[in-house]
């Protein structure tokens, strides 16, 4: 027979390497996830990129329990949850301390924290086993810089024993006429509240706080328009 059509000998074949291919699928994501912050104005390094990809993992498999976010799409909830909130480090400035109220899982302060070690980030919540995941996640992630506290922010934060701080950040919480008065309890002066909003939400004047900016930026992966509007006390 024509040795270039002999059969080869199984024993003499060597095994291809093994691909890892959550490995490889973990790596494409944490370079887009790079590429894309870097796209809308905030650099994450790979290291916080994975440090992401860790915190949108638990959030999810907490969600099986906990209700937490309605999207479990892991792809989706890159770009709806992390792009997201990252994009609100473009409203902190100089701010050297936050609250989040109603702080939900955890977005956008603990993305935030990630990429901002500086910054300290309180994140109020109500439900305890909401409060419990966050307690969990900032645990497991390390970051020094991010607590969180069952409270019902009544815009009393001497009672509540919450401390006031640069700015205040929401994100799916209240409607804005009602969430920037109440925040604004929990400013020090010249502190600010942003509001993170769609393109269609309307945000009017609210008595007694200046509205100061409002950033404009838009998803890549959705194309979706998102705002951040932004208001500073005297």
């Amino acid at each position: 027979m024509d040795e270039r059509f002999r059969a080869p000998n199984p024993s003499r074949i060597k095994p291809l390497a093994k691909v890892h291919v959550e490995h490889l699928v973990e790596k494409i994501l944490t370079d887009w996830l790079v590429a894309e912050a870097r796209t809308l104005g905030v650099p994450v390094s790979e290291q916080e990129a994975g440090k992401l990809g860790v915190y949108l993992d638990q959030l999810l498999l907490w969600n099986r329990k906990v209700n937490l976010t309605a999207i479990t799409d892991p792809a989706v909830a890159v770009e709806q949850h992390l792009l997201d909130s990252l994009a609100a480090a473009l409203a902190l400035g100089s701010a050297r301390s936050v609250i989040e109220l109603g702080a939900g899982g955890g977005l956008p302060s603990i993305p935030l924290a990630i990429v901002r070690p500086g910054v300290q980030f309180t994140l109020v919540e109500t439900v305890g086993k909401k409060v419990g995941f966050l307690k969990a996640a900032i645990a497991s992630l390390g970051l020094p810089n991010a607590r969180a506290m069952q409270v019902r922010a009544g815009g009393d934060p001497d009672s509540e024993r919450l401390p006031r701080c640069d700015a205040v950040i929401a994100r799916a919480f209240m409607e804005p006429g009602a969430f920037v008065p109440l925040a604004a309890h929990y400013l020090v002066p010249a502190g600010r509240v942003i509001a993170m909003v769609g393109a269609e939400t309307q945000v009017g004047e609210v008595p007694g706080i200046q509205r100061a900016e409002t950033i404009e930026y838009v998803l890549p992966r959705s194309g979706a328009r998102r705002r951040l509007v932004v208001f500073q006390t005297a």
